[in-house]
């Protein structure tokens, strides 16, 4: 069954289609989450958060993009908002803890591996929430440019130089804050 007709269901009240759409899109939500968020536990209580709301808003989806750039759009501006109240609150971004582990030939270069993939998300949770968002949404979860403008509601252009501006401060990050590059 296709994802409108489950959403179809669902605003005729289906509690069990909803089910269907939040196992067929949980992979992916935590995804967007956890790049956003920076922590597991972060990244799951933002996941929670985000399929709890798209259940009560399922009711007003108009059917004009996919349900998937929807639930795109919500994670994306859920994490947002959340990184926002933090940096209010607390004024620093959460440091990615669990990197993935590179393969690599010898203990050495597993250390350098580790310590790169570490100074990169640190870079990238310090960049500014929206400019996270589209290294995210392009360069991690692999969305066009044309789902990345439903999702972000701007035109294709307006994706391109943000996506542009988010890389250029990134690699300044990079270039400036560690000795990433040096080597």
């Amino acid at each position: 069954m296709e994802d409108a007709d489950l959403v179809r269901l669902c605003q005729d009240g289906d509690m069990t289609a909803f089910e269907q759409l939040f196992h067929r899109h949980q992979e992916q939500v935590y995804g967007v989450a956890s790049r956003m968020m920076g922590t597991p536990e972060d990244a799951l209580d933002v996941t929670q958060e985000i399929f709890l709301k798209a259940y009560q808003k399922i009711g007003k989806f108009k059917f004009k993009s996919s349900f998937s750039t929807w639930l795109y759009r919500l994670a994306t501006n859920l994490c947002i908002d959340e990184l926002r109240k933090r940096k209010r609150t607390a004024n620093t971004a959460p440091l990615e803890e669990a990197v993935s582990q590179a393969d690599t030939d010898t203990p050495e270069e597993n250390a350098i591996s580790k310590d790169r993939e570490s100074q990169v998300w640190k870079a990238i949770n310090s960049l500014k929430e929206k400019e996270r968002a589209i290294i995210v949404l392009r360069d991690m979860e692999g969305l066009s440019y044309k789902e990345i403008a439903e999702v972000l509601g701007c035109s294709l252009g307006r994706v391109k130089s943000r996506i542009h501006e988010a890389r250029q401060s990134l690699k300044t990050i990079l270039e400036t804050e560690t000795d990433l590059w040096a080597n």
